[in-house]
Parts: C-alpha cells; structure tokens; sequence
C-alpha cells in the first residue's frame, strides 16, 4: 500500500463517508458566508466605529489580503503536520477573530479580529486534502464538486439571515452567528473526520514563508486599494514594488534552499500553470460579476433615486423641492435600477444562481470521473463567456437576469469542480496542500483585480446630477450610482475577455482528457484494474 493511501476509508462504509463529506462542506461554509455577511453590513460600522470615516470597507479588504497572503502557507502547513489540524486551526483563528470584533469598540482591533478571519480562506484548500487522502478514489472527483460549490448556505441563506439580524438587533449580531455557527460545526470536524495519516518529512521554509505572503500581500494591498489612493501616487506604488522585490527575492530563494516552500517547477508545468492561470481568470469573472449584480439591482429606480437627489438638494437650500425641480436634470441612463433590498435580491436572483452552482458541482464532479475535467473546464468557460455576451445588452430585469443566470450557474459549478481535480491529478500527494493553497491565491489575486478594473470602469461612467445655477452648469456625480453603458462595458472587460482566455487556456490543456483518478497514478490504477481482473 502507498503511504498516501495508509487513511483511505473502504467505499463500502458510505455512512461513514458521507459523515466526513457533510462535516467538511458544512465548515467550509464559512468562508463564503463571513465574507458574504460582512460586506452586506459594511455600512452599519460607521456608526460604530466614528474614526474608521470612508475607511469601513477595510472590514472587506484586509480579509482578502490577509487571506491571499496565508494561504498558501497554511496549505503547506497542512502537508506537514496534518489537514485536520490544519482545518480546525483555521476555524479556531476565524473563532477568535469574530469574538475580537463583536467585543471590541476599536476600529484597529477590529480591523486585527478581520485580518485573523482570513484564516477562514484556507479552509476550502486544506479540505481539499483531507478529501484526496481519506475518500476513495471514486469519490474523490464528486466530492471535490460538492465542497467547492457548498450547500449554499453561504450563498443561499447568508444574505437572508443577515437581513433578518441586522433588522430585529445589530451588526454585533451577525458575528455572534458566525461564532454560534463555527461552535456548532466544529465538533462535527473533530467527530466526523479522521486526520490524514499522510505527512511530508519536510522543514517549513520559514524565510520562504514569510518573503512569499509579505509580497503576496503588499501587492493585493496596491491591486485593492490602488483606485482610491491613486495608482501613479508614490506613496501606492511603494506597496506594488516593494512586493515585486519581495516576490523576486522568494523566487531566489526557492531556487537556491534544499527544501523550498513552493517547488517552483511544478509552475513549469502546463497541467500546473494552466489551472492556476485558469484560477485568476475565471474567479475573476465569477468575483466581479456578483458586484455587478448586487450594485444594478441594488440602485432605486430612476424615479426613486431622481426624488431622493432633488429633496436632498431642496434640504440643504431650505427651498422646496418643486422649485429645485426647475433647475436641475440628470445625465444617464439607469433603465436597469431596479430597487432591491437585500433580501429582495437574494429572493429575486441570488438563491436561483447559488442553486444552479450546487446542482452543477455535483454534476460536474461526476463528469469528471466520466469523462475528464478539461472538458468541464472548456464548458464552464464557454458559458462564462456566452452569459457575460447576454448580459452586455440584457441585464435590465431580474427575470432576465436569472434566465442566463442558468449559464452562470452552470459556470460556477463546473468551474469548481473541474479545476481542483485538474490539479489533483496533476500534483503528487504530497505537495497537494501548497499547491491547492497556490490555486486560491491566485484566485484571491483574480477577485481583486476584477474588483479594481469594475470600479475603474464604472467610476468613468456616472449617472449625474446636473443643475443650472445662475446661467452657469454644475456637473455632480451621484455617489455609488453608475450608466448603463459602465455595466455593458464591465460585462466586456471583466466577463467576455478573460473567459475568453480561460477557454483558450483549458483548450491548450493536455491533462483532464481521460477521467479523473482522485490523484492516483496511472500505474497506480493499472495496478488495481489487474488485481481486479484477477480477482
């Protein structure tokens, strides 16, 4: 027997198997349920925190850098001393970092509890892991389906339970959820699932390490906050080259230490640079996407909002409206505003694309033990590319969003399901944890990109107030409210274009064209299909 197979649970004990297989998706939920929840109340911590002023929205950004900086190194620590442990350590700093800021009434200890809840972004990777070494074969391809695309709770309910604990108490509330939720699941972990017995006889790099999340982060850090601080400013572009240097000097070192953190020739090969470079443009795609969505149907309707701007200006006049009517017209179209709330959102389209992604994550996960997953892969992107076209002139109604949402749907399930056993295969078992972790940073630098070119785009494209002052023009941009011409052009430059290149890539695949192995060799199945035969 492989020592990678020493854990691996007999196919008959299915109870047993879907017992490690519910326990793991349910904590894996919490990535995207935290990060889902507490972008929906980013505004409520103005009130609470005074002195964070336009500053709340690093209750977002420091968990995408904090994430995409350890990522990695918390995958590569899954190798060395054990994926459960790993997990669970994971949750544990996720657990401490909620606690941190439900009780504090500082912004930076706030901002510390945030930074610690990046953890959480490990988890998917390390999970990834416990799932090659302990389920069989044949059930790894499904399984990796199932926990990349969820139970959609994150994507289903977090938007509704949000909605109801913010209305009947307080944001505080939201994080004494996800700290119930995180207690709850946790002994699931530790019950349900065994540690993988599989380690690698290996030093942590700790230079490595360190050198590779300081540029890692110093980068998503010029790439995220690069629009509102000013991309040519010196003071931005210290973060991005000193990242670049930090970043070299990792690769220097890799090259030169005898048990490097990365093996950087596993990026030499096309089965491991193609998902990667796959990871960054599709999650970019994916990421943006749900921004655009949430910023169209979000925004009032065009008569909504015009009277909220023209009572607001009437306001500060001390004139009525009526007369401020008179003098004032808007610039743009916004023919797609449609006026949700958050809870009419996920109702209206939220809960129609989360349901597709689960559906076609568990499809997809057995096509790819049928048939491959470069093939998903090449689908996934082609709908991709196909839905973003629609979407370019067809995105004004809900209705027609959730029509081609199907495709997106279809995108996100195959997507998650295709890539990870794309790299399973590809990747001995004992690099599995440092190069899952791999493909998730280059995802997390994916979403922030897509984020910085969305809001490049749209903040060229406002909707405007324009008002006639004396015989003079005044041109003022309605803050958070975009042209439909911005969102046309955003499905192009963050939907088409890089799902384009993602079908180009997979195509160039030559990995994925046989049916997933669940990470086995093919020796390794030749060996088990003649055993079988002789049986």
């Amino acid at each position: 027997m492989a020592a990678e197979d020493a854990g691996r649970i007999d196919s008959a004990r299915w109870g047993r198997l879907v017992a490690i297989l519910v326990a793991l998706v349910l904590y894996s939920e919490i990535a995207p349920m935290q990060l889902g929840m507490v972008s929906i109340i980013v505004p409520k911590f103005a009130a609470a925190f005074p002195g964070a002023g336009a500053g709340v929205t690093w209750a977002v950004t420091i968990v995408g850098i904090a994430g995409g900086a350890t990522m990695a190194l918390l995958g590569k620590l899954g190798d060395l001393i054990g994926k459960k442990r790993m997990t669970l350590l994971c949750g544990l700093l996720f657990l401490i970092g909620a606690l941190l800021c439900v009780l504090t009434s500082s912004w930076p200890l706030f901002l510390v509890g945030r930074a610690l809840g990046g953890a959480s972004w490990a988890l998917t990777a390390v999970e990834y892991g416990l799932v090659r070494d302990l389920l069989p074969r044949k059930w790894i391809p499904v399984a990796i389906g199932v926990i990349g695309t969820g139970f959609g709770i994150g994507a289903v309910l977090t938007p509704i339970i949000c909605g109801a604990l913010t209305d009947h108490y307080s944001w505080r509330s939201v994080f004494w959820f996800l700290i119930i939720y995180v207690a709850v699941t946790t002994p699931l972990v530790m019950v349900f699932v065994p540690e993988s017995p599989f380690r690698v006889k290996q030093r942590l790099d700790i230079l490595g390490a360190v050198l590779f999340g300081s540029s890692i982060g110093l980068i998503l850090l010029y790439i995220s906050e690069g629009s509102s601080w000013g991309w040519g400013r010196a003071t931005c572009l210290a973060y991005l080259i000193v990242g670049v240097v930090l970043l070299a000097a990792f690769i220097g070192w890799e090259l030169r230490v005898p048990e490097p953190m990365i093996e950087l020739s596993l990026l030499r090969s096309r089965a491991v640079a193609i998902p990667m470079a796959v990871a960054f443009l599709i999650t970019l795609s994916i990421a943006t996407v749900n921004i655009i969505i949430a910023y169209m149907f979000q925004t009032p309707k065009a008569p909504q909002l015009e009277g909220q701007v023209v009572a607001g200006a009437a306001a500060q006049a001390h004139v009525p409206p009526s007369l401020v009517e008179k003098f004032v017209t808007f610039r743009g179209d916004i023919s797609y505003a449609n006026g949700f709330s958050v809870l009419q959102m996920a109702l209206h389209i939220t809960v129609w694309t989360a349901l597709f992604g689960m559906i076609f994550g568990v499809v997809g996960g057995w096509l790819c033990r049928r048939i491959g997953a470069r093939l998903l892969l090449i689908t996934s992107g082609v709908f991709l590319l196909v839905a973003c076209a629609l979407w370019i002139k067809w995105h004004s109604t809900w209705q027609e969003q959730v029509l081609i949402g199907v495709l997106y749907g279809i995108t996100f399930g195959f997507y998650y399901a295709a890539n990870p056993n794309l790299l399973i295969d590809a990747v001995p078992a004992e690099r599995q944890g440092i190069s899952a972790g791999m493909l998730a940073v280059f995802g997390s630098i994916g979403t922030s990109v897509g984020t910085a070119v969305f809001t490049a785009i749209v903040a060229a494209h406002p909707f405007q107030l324009v008002a006639n002052q004396g015989g003079k023009t005044i041109v003022s941009n309605i803050p958070n409210v975009y042209t439909d011409t911005a969102y046309s052009l955003s499905y192009i430059v963050v939907g088409v274009v890089p799902a384009a290149l993602a079908v180009l890539l997979a195509i160039a695949l030559r990995t994925g064209r046989t049916p997933a192995r669940g990470g086995a060799s093919e020796a390794t199945l030749l060996t088990a299909e003649g055993g079988a035969g002789a049986v």
